[in-house]
């Protein structure tokens, strides 16, 4: 074998090595993505559908139905407070009403579980339909409204990083708000004193008297059970 074959060969097991060591990339690249589609259109596991009772269509129904219940509390003797539960499934109502775009978002349901509220929705993810998950933290401070922020953002059983969770589907958490249940309806005679997320039953918001002073002593010595502060 001459020195210029023993060259040529050697350049073409490199040239070999090179195009196999491609097709392997290639190949893993596709197993991979292959796996990230698989895992973004799966079917999470969102646990057992929200919980009742659903009090109303509307957002001043579900408020004209607690709004009873507070009242009967109050008027109890001796009674500094009371604590009522929007259920799942009112939650769940509140969302469709609030949905800014029901072709893209279906479906819509809320759940409460470990101290969180999370939405759910059937979307699409180009071709493929997918479910969108978003969990919502809530904060509230006596005088101010009640806030919901995005603390994690789910395709299908994929969580999505924080600086793309934005663009998969904003929309989604969005669909939530206790504004229209405590504002100009019959809830918004009471003074809201604090909320909390009541893991497999829904919100529980606590009230004093239209002429009582602020004060979240009545909820603290109140706590739902196996509930997670908002």
């Amino acid at each position: 074998m001459t020195p210029a074959t023993r060259v040529g060969r050697a350049a073409e097991r490199g040239l070999l090595r090179g195009c196999c060591a491609g097709l392997l990339a290639l190949l893993l690249l596709a197993v991979a993505a292959l796996v990230l589609l698989v895992r973004l259109t799966g079917t999470p596991d969102l646990g057992a559908a929200p919980a009742g009772p659903a009090d109303g269509s509307t957002a001043l129904n579900i408020a004209a139905t607690l709004a009873v219940r507070v009242g009967e509390d109050l008027a109890e003797p001796g009674a500094t407070g009371a604590t009522v539960v929007v259920s799942e499934q009112d939650l769940s109502i509140l969302a469709v009403i609030d949905n800014p775009d029901p072709q893209a978002l279906g479906d819509l349901q809320v759940r409460a579980r470990g101290g969180h509220l999370w939405v759910s929705a059937d979307s699409h993810l180009g071709p493929f339909p997918a479910v969108v998950t978003a969990r919502l933290d809530l904060a509230f401070h006596p005088g101010a409204p009640v806030t919901a922020t995005i603390a994690e953002v789910d395709v299908g059983d994929q969580e999505i990083p924080g600086f793309l969770s934005s663009a998969v589907d904003p929309q989604v958490a969005s669909t939530f708000s206790l504004t229209p249940l405590l504002t100009g309806s019959e809830l918004s005679q009471f003074g809201l004193e604090c909320v909390t997320v009541v893991a497999g039953r829904g919100v529980e918001l606590g009230f004093r008297e239209p002429l009582g002073s602020v004060s979240t002593g009545y909820c603290a010595a109140h706590p739902p059970p196996d509930s997670g502060t908002g």
